[in-house]
């Protein structure tokens, strides 16, 4: 299956941790001392003995401490080679970390005197970065600015000058393979902004990448200088004439991305002028053809309408999408572009066209392994809470399973595995085994999460017992419990009556990986007496559950071993547990629905009592 728009390369590093130092070593056996700037064999040798015993267990801080400190004096005069260095540099980010402070200030000023190189090489920009990160934990856990903390207002006048620095380079560093991730660390350092993993990693690693993922958090610091410096480089920015050619580069656009995203949440005024440029200077002198078949003029596209106001995001729709979205969604590359456009549509109406056009194209969709796409147009649904019946429908036309009327009752069995009913109901005793799929998994979830999810959860109840325990031992199947135990309208008797239909097969439940997660799931939501049945049950085959290595958590983590030798004292702890949940759900609830109180969250009980199914 094709990937999605290659985005380039930052060249020649050693992802894989797990195999770090045994490719570490091949290396070394054929002569071979990391790319880059060349070290000697007993220095490179040195630094993989360190690497090993990085990953030993030290005896106590002071140990530790000390072991960096004598590396670190190891490296003395010969810091520009290491940093240099494809392997020497790996090690090297894993020890600044771990260095002290007067360690760390030594470092970091002797990389200020020769920020052009290291900005621009393959290793040392990487380290650079780590270093960036470094002072910026530091600063956000303490005040620089009251002048107590010597370090912290050095690691705050340092990371200001390394952004600076950037800024000030940018005419160049835009378009450089390795410096660009400096000037989107910077941004990213100054904004605090939670970025998508994709626009903050190299092209070449984001193959390996889920595309849904965000990056690991980063520390934010409030500061007057921090916004000033994003200010007046998004002034500068936004008035850039070159901005035209950089928008066709795919490492300068995924700068133009970081711009937008860090200016929407800083400067809106000033990433509203940026956007008006972009999309009214430079998109529209283009051809559409030519917008989608650029990867960098199209992911700068799907920044534009996370980013836009309403009337920018129904002028891109309408030039760019309207009358295109069967095509696009069908596109296994440009399907993104649809899906940034579904998570980001607020206007109902609006959202009824786009609907219109997909909807009825369900199963082409599918059939081109863009089934994402139609996951996206569900969770539109849920969150503007509408066309929730008509999606439903459609999604039942597209298994063939609307009508009759009594195959609506498959829509869970076959969505989840993403089959037709013609399929599923194949005559013959080979059928596979139930393998849910990932995107039907979480079609089935949204859908459980609508206001009116009865047809759902009539289905998940009409399933044959050995079929919905199967479910819940998959690998995904076992995320669907998770949504049917705390969906807003999925009401208690429903939550019984699934439970009753698992009686008699807890314990498979309970010696299964992602079984014994469904069980959690139906454990946390049950009452007392539902929980004794379930343990009473397990207790049945307690030498076996044992034996077993899931079923020995459960086992401990359900206080079984207790409610076989005093169940009143079992039950007075499980009381308690549940009465502790409770507060803290009533006290997160309100919070969670943006509600500022207690009638917030009574409307919201009140709600959910008239729509139990």
């Amino acid at each position: 299956m094709a990937s999605r728009f290659s985005r380039g390369g930052r060249g020649g590093r050693v992802k894989n941790k797990h195999s770090f130092l045994v490719k570490a070593r091949k290396y070394a056996r054929k002569g071979l001392y990391g790319r880059g700037k060349n070290v000697d064999e007993e220095t490179y040798n040195y630094f993989v003995r360190v690497m090993e015993r990085l990953k030993e267990e030290f005896e106590d801080e002071e140990e530790k401490e000390m072991f960096v400190v004598n590396v670190f004096e190891q490296t003395k005069g010969k810091e520009m080679d290491l940093i240099c260095n494809q392997v020497v540099s790996k090690i090297m980010e894993k020890l600044l970390p771990l260095a002290n402070n007067e360690t760390l200030e030594f470092f970091a000023d002797l990389m200020l005197k020769d920020m052009r190189i290291i900005c621009t090489d393959p290793y040392a920009s990487h380290v650079l970065e780590k270093v960036m990160r470094i002072c910026l934990e530091k600063i956000s856990k303490t005040n620089p600015d009251d002048g107590k903390d010597k370090h912290s207002a050095f690691c705050l006048k340092w990371l200001s000058s390394v952004c600076r620095y950037a800024f000030n380079n940018v005419e160049e560093f835009i378009s450089d393979v390795y410096a660009n991730h400096i000037l989107r660390t910077s941004l990213h350092c100054l904004s605090g902004i939670e970025l998508d993993t994709l626009l903050m990693k190299s092209y070449r690693s984001r193959r390996h990448v889920d595309h849904t993922e965000v990056s690991s958090s980063i520390p934010k610091y409030e500061s007057e200088e921090f916004i000033t410096m994003l200010r007046d480089f998004g002034e500068r920015f936004a008035s850039w004439p070159q901005l035209h050619d950089m928008v066709l580069s795919q490492d300068s656009s995924a700068v133009i991305q970081t711009v937008l995203f860090c200016l929407h949440k800083t400067a809106p005024d000033l990433c509203k002028k940026l956007l008006d440029f972009i999309v009214k200077d430079i998109l529209s002198a283009m051809q559409v053809d030519d917008i989608f078949s650029s990867a960098a003029i199209v992911h700068t596209l799907e920044t534009c309408l996370t980013v836009s106001d309403e009337e920018i995001f129904r002028q891109l729709y309408q030039s760019y999408f309207k009358g295109r979205l069967k095509s696009l969604a069908e596109n296994f590359d440009l399907k993104f572009s649809v899906i940034k456009l579904l998570e980001a549509v607020k206007d109902k109406e609006l959202f009824t066209e786009i609907f219109e056009e997909l909807a009825p194209a369900m199963e082409d969709i599918f059939a081109a392994g863009c089934g994402n796409v139609v996951l996206s147009l569900a969770n539109a649904c849920k969150r503007l809470s509408t066309l929730q019946a008509k999606f439903l429908q459609h999604l039942m036309e597209t298994f063939h399973c609307f009508t009759p009327e009594i195959r609506q009752m498959k829509i869970v069995p076959l969505v989840s595995r993403l089959i037709t009913y013609e399929v599923a109901e194949e005559p013959g005793d080979d059928k596979p085994a139930f393998n849910c799929h990932i995107i039907g998994s979480q079609i089935v979830q949204t859908l459980l999460h609508f206001g009116k999810p009865i047809k759902i959860v009539q289905s998940l109840l009409e399933m044959d017992t050995s079929q919905l325990r199967d479910l819940l031992c998959d690998t995904f199947g076992s995320r669907i419990m998770d949504a049917f135990f705390s969906a807003e309208f999925v009401g208690e008797k429903s939550h019984d009556k699934l439970i009753q239909k698992l009686e008699g097969n807890f314990y498979t439940l309970a010696t299964s990986k992602f079984g014994s997660r469904s069980l959690d799931s139906i454990w946390r939501s049950s009452a007392i007496k539902t929980r004794i049945s379930i343990g009473e049950e397990l207790l049945q085959k307690e030498t076996a559950l044992q034996g077993n290595y899931f079923g020995r958590i459960i086992f401990e983590s359900y206080g079984l071993p207790l409610l076989k030798r005093q169940k009143s004292d079992w039950k007075t702890i499980q009381e308690k547990e549940s009465k502790k949940r409770k507060l803290f759900a009533d006290i997160v609830d309100p919070l969670a629905d943006g509600g500022t109180g207690e009638s917030s969250n009574s409307e919201r009980v009140k709600k959910k009592k008239k729509s139990k199914s």
